[in-house]
């Protein structure tokens, strides 16, 4: 029997396209052809071959799709619950209570619905953290989205919540398809405040067992650190090294970090998932990423759940996380818009463990990128005169301009016209 292999092949045209070079980015015009899922050529001019599909970009960015390294996609449902509240009244009083209802098929339909709001505004990979992990598996597999997920671990509420956590994430992960390499995972205890030392030795071997990074909420609040102390016995940063020195970390918010933390996540392999506005909407200040940056800790970007952080749109994460550096610092050098576009995309990717596949535009990478209107007319007029696209992308652009969104080399939405998923029927089921 004689299989014939059938090759997609799609060139992107005049584009203005975001590269990485030395560290830093650049804006240059060329052209990109994908083949299958793979970047296969960046040169000036390409000439179209037959039957080629040719996306024309002219008058458009073309930058690697955006990164989101902490969110809770079925939190869509909570959007705008967070008005007057800290975060552990918020986390108690309000968020809890209602989780524990939660169906499976509620939590489905609430993750379809952030699909739709990632890949409309320029996600192509998230980082999630939530439970009923499954459900939210299928639906990322129907999108054809990026993503790396878990089953939350906790223990706070007693050992045999616990014990069936634990069981659910061994089951996720051993039935997973070990072919979709679009889908990976973590081992995901909360938090340092809401697992034991107990649980914090279980997620190790599970890492250890599954080779596979941990992702945590890390000092996001002031009241973290008297809780772990009373908890554990000593502080935060002590508790992460003496249980996950040698595993790669994933620490989000990491509001709170003082001098003596910063050193001792030095010596760890670990990077940030910064989420400034859901930390600003909470009340819990602001971190110090121009900080961490300097002293050589990984800074990428996050959302965290539309309940706290109000929406999954990265470039409004971008613009917060860009200004907020300026409130911290009076006079002193911090941060800037290409500081936190790589943040957005590179950082990312490094933070997830997949930089050798996507967060920048290379030959030999795979084809995970969007593609944003920014032609001088009325609806971009905060873009015009376009004096500095970089400038622009982080504190003018909004995710509604983006007009196509690609990931693995397949186009999920072009022209804000989605491909696979039908919007009309998501939005109805979360109306009701």
């Amino acid at each position: 029997m004689i299989y014939i292999i059938i090759q997609k092949i799609m060139l992107i045209k005049n584009g203005k396209v975001i590269l990485s070079k030395a560290d830093d980015v650049s804006v240059e015009n060329k052209d990109i052809r994908i083949e299958n899922d793979i970047i296969k050529q960046i040169e000036d001019n390409i000439e179209p071959q037959a039957n080629e599909k040719v996306i024309d970009a002219s008058n458009k960015v073309v930058m690697p799709g955006l990164i989101n390294t902490h969110a809770h996609i079925t939190m869509s449902i909570f959007r705008g619950t967070f008005e007057g509240c800290n975060l552990y009244t918020w986390l108690h009083e309000k968020i809890w209570p209602i989780e524990a209802e939660l169906t499976e098929d509620q939590v489905y339909d609430a993750t379809m619905l952030s699909i739709l709001e990632m890949i409309s505004t320029g996600t192509t990979c998230v980082n999630d953290h939530y439970f009923f992990s499954k459900k939210i598996r299928q639906a990322l597999e129907e999108s054809k989205m990026r993503a790396v997920l878990t089953r939350v671990l906790m223990d706070s509420d007693g050992k045999e919540a616990s014990e069936q956590r634990i069981n659910e994430f061994i089951d996720l992960y051993e039935t997973r398809d070990k072919n979709n390499n679009l889908i990976t995972y973590t081992v995901s205890p909360h938090s340092l405040y809401t697992c034991s030392d107990a649980l914090l030795e279980k997620s190790k071997e599970l890492a250890i067992k599954y080779n596979l990074p941990i992702h945590t909420h890390f000092l996001e609040s002031i009241d973290e650190i008297e809780d772990i102390q009373k908890l554990h016995g000593e502080e935060a940063s002590k508790v992460l090294k003496k249980y996950f020195d040698g595993i790669h970390l994933i620490l989000a918010h990491c509001v709170k970090l003082n001098d003596e933390d910063i050193e001792i996540l030095k010596t760890l392999d670990c990077g940030i998932a910064h989420n400034p506005i859901s930390n600003f909407r909470l009340g819990c200040k602001i971190a110090d990423t121009t900080k961490y940056l300097k002293n050589g800790i990984n800074v990428a970007l996050g959302t965290d759940g539309q309940g706290s952080g109000n929406n999954l749109d990265m470039f409004e994460a971008m613009k917060v996380a860009a200004l907020s550096q300026g409130g911290i610092y009076e006079n002193e050098k911090f941060i800037n818009s290409r500081d936190v576009l790589k943040m957005a995309t590179i950082n990312g990717a490094k933070l997830l463990g997949l930089d050798k596949e996507i967060g920048s535009i290379e030959e030999g990478k795979k084809a995970d990128l969007i593609i944003v209107d920014i032609a001088p007319k009325l609806d971009n007029i905060k873009m015009v005169p376009n004096n500095d696209v970089i400038s622009n992308l982080v504190y003018n652009i909004e995710g509604r301009n983006v007009e196509t969104t690609i990931v693995n080399g397949e186009i999920l939405m072009e022209n804000r016209k989605f491909v696979n998923l039908n919007v009309e029927k998501i939005i109805e089921k979360m109306k009701k």
